[in-house]
């Protein structure tokens, strides 16, 4: 519970912030129309006493009263916002750590029935691995995290890198919240990355026209000259002239500048927030992690280059006010400059964009496994490296059950072994342990710590069939739906993959004798192949592959006992085959039969 005291603490602090800026934010309005209402009666005592200097000077001394209190103002109010990001992700995190549920983003859009195992381990949709994990606040960053789940590292030296960034980070919950906060606060929308990355591989269409260039400076000139000769002289012939020649610019170019601030109009909200992330990154010690030092170096000079971007894109934005599209563009050719800073910026940058949005959703990532691993301190980091000889561990755990009622045992594949046979009762926990293996193998390669006391693997492709549903839409059935399952399994171990195969209940959809030899002859041609796997099942008899195939097939049971008539379950996994059976048991208990 020490971690939900931990978020309690920070939670009351965020609301005691909260309550002082909204002070601030009242007083502050106060100033401001104070100001407003000084502004007000020192300009009628300038008119009303013969422009007498002292209420001008008096007047101007307000007006930058109320300008300032203006800038107060917002800065207060972005502190507010943050506050309020900062509140609500603790109040989550609280909820999460005392077991009353999750409430992050569960990445159900990523649910994939063909993937190799992720439906099958719960990596993705309501309670999953992904919604505990998750504290990703773009959709860049959303979307790596599950990539990064669903392709987790296959490199030792890799992986050891990444729980080195995951160990420094999960030290660091200022930091970490104040990353998520900053990226919840993007707003970023779909359209947002899409169009920006359209803007950034167009060609070039103004950068290179020199004799435009030209005009942008000259004829700004000349509007001022034609000016200062109206004035002078009343004639203003010469001044409409270069006012004209102005707009004929502005004409010919208008379609060609539309299509650009359509692209990055309202982007200037996100690409500044994107900046803020790179500088955070930039502006912290990550000396002595190379995985966290590789980001800074990118994020290096990249927050003030973003800046820039942002505030081109916000000027560009001001166009449509009617002062700025009709004034300034006449005198100045504003649109002209708008876009020769934008093409400028390109050419410039857009060859880094990519690696800077990169920078930020690996992050994102790294910040959502540290968390996870500040919530779980009780959690080890694994061991990585060797072959699959020695893989397992103790007291391995199901990171997804609370501690409270987690059933933890230990697993190891020994020697030259490859299929560990798991037979049990119905509801004895076999499943359970098929997947705690699974989702800690998985932590494991993505650079997390894992459910258990103490834990060795290496990386392998993790290919499972545990929960396989026929589709309608695909004219496939159950039973081929699983054949074609299996199917792409023996595909990879033929292509020379290392595998790590996880099989629940295999050939459900045939009658109990098929289903026994077609097991059988499928666990003896894994053999065949560089993998090692663990099948649940209840067809006790496949427990006589460990006689036919000594050393390679090892049998491990989960039993149910009956105890003063009831049924009882201790999750406990032992050596052997499972002797007990309970579904016509459970069937009188329901009145079923």
């Amino acid at each position: 519970m020490q971690t939900a005291q931990t978020y309690q603490q920070r939670i009351d602090g965020f609301r005691r912030l909260l309550d002082a800026t909204e002070g601030r934010l009242k007083r502050l309005g106060l100033v401001r129309l104070l100001c407003f209402l000084a502004i007000a009666f020192f300009g009628y005592q300038y008119f009303s006493t013969a422009f007498a200097i002292v209420w001008l000077l008096a007047m101007g001394g307000m007006v930058a009263g109320f300008v300032a209190s203006l800038v107060q103002y917002q800065r207060a109010k972005d502190k507010q916002a943050l506050y309020r990001a900062l509140l609500s992700l603790n109040e989550k995190e609280w909820k999460l750590a005392t077991g009353k549920g999750a409430d992050f983003e569960d990445g159900e859009d990523f649910i994939d029935d063909q993937h190799d195992f992720s439906g099958d381990l719960d990596v993705f949709g309501p309670s999953s691995l992904y919604q505990h994990i998750n504290r990703t606040g773009t959709l860049t960053g959303r979307s790596r995290l599950a990539a990064w789940l669903k392709a987790p590292l296959q490199s030792d030296a890799a992986i050891r890198e990444m729980q080195g960034a995951v160990r420094e980070l999960s030290q660091r919950i200022e930091f970490r919240q104040n990353f998520a906060a900053h990226a919840q606060l993007a707003n970023e929308t779909a359209h947002d990355m899409h169009e920006i990355r359209l803007w950034k591989s167009a060609p070039m269409e103004f950068l290179h026209k020199k004799g435009l260039l030209i005009a942008a400076y000259v004829m700004p000139a000349l509007v001022l000259a034609g000016i200062v000769y109206y004035a002078v002289t009343g004639v203003f012939v010469w001044m409409m002239l270069m006012l004209f020649v102005n707009w004929g610019i502005l004409l010919l170019n208008v379609k060609k500048v539309n299509g650009q601030h359509v692209l990055l109009s309202n982007k200037e909200k996100v690409l500044g927030k994107f900046a803020v992330l790179l500088r955070m990154i930039g502006a912290e010690d990550w000396k002595g992690v190379p995985w966290l030092e590789a980001r800074k170096r990118t994020a290096a000079e990249a927050d003030r280059s973003l800046h820039a971007l942002a505030r081109v894109s916000n000027l560009l934005d001001q166009r449509m006010n009617l002062l700025v599209g009709i004034v300034l563009n006449s005198l100045m050719l504003y649109d002209i400059h708008c876009i020769f800073k934008l093409e400028r910026w390109k050419e410039k940058h857009r060859g880094d964009m990519d690696e800077w949005l990169e920078a930020i959703a690996l992050m994102e990532t790294a910040n959502s496994l540290s968390t996870f691993a500040f919530n779980h301190p009780e959690y080890i980091y694994p061991e990585v490296g060797g072959g699959m000889s020695g893989t397992g561990g103790r007291r391995i755990g199901h990171p997804l059950i609370p501690e409270s009622e987690c059933v933890k045992n230990d697993w190891k594949i020994d020697a030259q072994e490859q299929c560990h046979i798991i037979t049990g009762s119905n509801m004895s926990g076999k499943s359970t342990f098929l997947r705690s293996v699974g989702v800690n193998w998985l932590l494991a390669m993505t650079g997390a710590p894992v459910c258990a006391e103490q834990f060795r693997c290496h990386p392998v492709r993790i290919m499972t069939s545990m929960r396989i549903k026929d589709s309608i839409a695909r004219h496939t059935s159950y039973f081929q739906a699983e054949l074609q399952r299996l199917q792409r399994i023996i595909e990879v171990l033929k292509g020379g993959e290392e595998v790590f195969i996880i099989l629940d209940e295999i050939l459900k959809g045939t009658n109990s004798e098929d289903k026994l030899t077609g097991s059988r002859e499928l666990v003896k041609h894994f053999l065949q192949y560089g993998c090692a796997g663990m099948i649940a099942t209840h067809d006790l008899e496949l427990g006589a592959l460990e006689a036919e195939c000594p050393g390679r097939v090892r049998n491990y049971c989960f039993e149910s006992s009956l105890e003063n008539g009831a049924l009882h379950f201790d999750y406990t996994m032992r050596a052997g085959i499972a002797r007990n059976k309970n579904a016509t048991f459970l069937m009188r208990q329901m009145g079923i039969i």
